[in-house]
């Protein structure tokens, strides 16, 4: 028996179903194996970008927060009434990162007798935060902070002076590797 093309109303021949590509229980399992493939390929895509990217800030107590803001306001203003200048240095060495501050008054004299505190801050990350006390050599104030990896940081300079907090500086800064 021959398959003979039948002929449409407008003259088109239509194939007859037995000259058809047939779907089969193997074709099915295919486009499904297929189909759950790609879900799950995009699914671990999206989820490592989730886990690789920001991870957003938290607070321990929002309210809290809003309520200490007069005060960060009134502090800000009393450090800017005692005229201090800052000039702070950090470099990555072998042992650390290595942090120099100079604190000078309105004149330009070194400010003496103030308790340090260097605080690297990571964006995202608490855990990987360092702190180190400097010491003064008469001049300006100096330590190492404990190694920290390459990427965006702040750092948070904190001075006392008699135990009351006088002054804070936060800089942004780039570690890059070391001999990089």
């Amino acid at each position: 028996m021959v398959d003979v093309p039948r002929s449409t109303p407008g003259g088109v021949a239509k194939p007859s179903p037995a000259a058809m590509p047939r779907l089969t229980g193997r074709h099915v399992v295919i486009i499904l194996g297929a189909f759950f493939a790609i879900m799950f390929g995009a699914d671990g895509a999206l989820i490592y970008s989730a886990l690789s990217t920001l991870h957003g800030e938290e607070l321990e107590n929002p309210y809290d927060a809003s309520q200490a803001y007069n005060g960060r306001i009134a502090e800000a203003r009393a450090q800017d009434q005692l005229g201090w200048m800052a000039e702070v240095t950090a470099r990555p060495e072998g042992d650390g990162v290595h942090v120099v501050a100079d604190f000078r008054d309105r004149t330009g004299a070194v400010v003496p007798g103030l308790e340090v505190r260097a605080r690297f801050v990571h964006p995202f990350d608490r855990g990987s935060d360092r702190e180190t006390k400097l010491a003064s050599d008469g001049g300006s104030y100096e330590g190492v902070a404990p190694p920290l990896h390459e990427g965006k940081w702040t750092l948070v300079i904190e001075v006392s002076q008699g135990g009351v907090r006088k002054f804070v500086s936060q800089n942004a800064i780039t570690l890059a590797p070391v001999g990089g």
